[in-house]
């Protein structure tokens, strides 16, 4: 197993994730004659470790971030087949997979129409709900990113990620007392998280403002 391929991309640099990606085809190629066992019979073998999942998934990662759809797309396919179409972390790439791939608005509405019925099916799907803050975001549907992530904290009220998001969200609107408020949340969920305490210290300047 080479190694860059257990360090996810997400938080790499430009040249390691490229590094990365450009291990695609020998490692697509060197597991091409590997019998894949469908879902649900693949979780009956031993035969897998976890770490070659995490590469699957950091490859896939590092070809999307480098254009590579053809070798993300691939890697998709092979975590879809081992872990089942239903698995809430698949569902979550796959649906990365099609925002970064769609052709325009148009595509992107529907990938959020995708998001919001796998959510009414099943409310408590966290990687959807963060796929549809993501999205909302970046489409920039500030108020309803906001929204999104109020009704994501009313599932899961100790997830200290989206509080800090929600505060970022509120401090660029200039809504400065919903910062404070949504920092603390953050404090009270992860009370040793210094960063978060210089934030809240420069929101209360900007509010004083």
């Amino acid at each position: 197993m080479t190694g860059s391929l257990l360090h996810n991309p997400l938080y790499a640099s430009p040249r390691t994730t490229l590094h990365i990606s450009q291990q695609a085809p020998s490692f697509l190629k060197s597991r091409s004659s590997t019998l894949s066992v469908p879902y649900p019979l693949s979780l009956l073998t031993n035969t897998e470790s976890p770490e070659q999942w995490a590469a699957y998934e950091n490859l896939f990662l590092a070809c999307l971030k480098t254009s590579d759809d053809e070798s993300a797309f691939i890697c998709l396919e092979k975590l879809i087949t081992r872990f089942g179409p239903d698995n809430e972390r698949v569902q979550a790439l796959k649906g990365l997979y099609q925002e970064a791939t769609a052709a325009d608005d148009a595509a992107l509405r529907d990938v959020l129409k995708q998001y919001e019925e796998i959510l009414q099916a099943k409310p408590t799907n966290m990687p959807i709900r963060k796929r549809k803050v993501a999205l909302l975001k970046s489409m920039g549907k500030t108020n309803e990113a906001v929204k999104a992530l109020t009704e994501l904290l009313d599932v899961s009220p100790i997830d200290a990620e989206a509080w800090s998001e929600l505060a970022d969200l509120y401090l660029v609107q200039g809504m400065y007392s919903q910062t404070l408020f949504s920092l603390e949340e953050v404090l009270l969920v992860t009370p040793n998280a210094w960063n978060v305490s210089g934030r809240d210290g420069q929101a209360m300047m900007l509010r004083q403002d």
